[in-house]
């Protein structure tokens, strides 16, 4: 009964080896949530066959400068980290050129959303604004923010 067990489980661990590896190299679960928030607007503000041509156009050029972006902040921050030992490394100045890296980003941002109002019509232009607004208030509409529940979760009581 073991002798037979053996072959069974090898080949188990085999397959098994070769889904992960799969796994790891097209990382499709990576792939599925840049689809779906690009599927999420186009089907939000229900867009024409044109107008999904455009966004998509767009939204390829989006990924790209955010990916040489990502790119320049690792750089420079492998620059930073790795500089423990060097005394002549300007700190300062790999920080200034992270920041000013980042406001790039928060820029490309800007302007990718900025192109993908200018596609809409006076209808979904209403609609777009308020998904912006709804996620830049990160969904939280109407809530109140204040500091969390204490333990016992009833709130602190009012200031008088």
């Amino acid at each position: 009964m073991k002798t037979k067990l053996l072959p069974v489980l090898l080949i188990l661990l085999i397959v098994l080896n070769g889904v992960l590896i799969f796994m790891l190299i097209n990382k499709p679960h990576q792939n599925l949530g840049s689809q779906q928030e690009r599927n999420f607007l186009i089907e939000a503000l229900q867009f024409s066959d044109n107008q999904k041509e455009e966004f998509i156009s767009l939204d390829n050029l989006h990924k790209e400068n955010m990916m040489s972006f990502e790119n320049e902040v690792r750089k420079t921050k492998d620059l930073l980290f790795n500089s423990f030992s060097d005394e002549t490394a300007n700190i300062d100045s790999l920080s200034t050129v992270i920041g000013a890296i980042q406001t790039k980003k928060e820029l490309e941002v800007f302007r990718f959303f900025k192109s993908v109002r200018k596609i809409c019509n006076k209808e979904q232009q209403e609609k777009f604004d308020k998904i912006i607004n709804k996620a830049i208030r990160g969904g939280s509409q109407g809530q109140e923010q204040g500091p969390p529940p204490r333990e016992g979760g009833m709130p602190p009581p009012p200031p008088r």
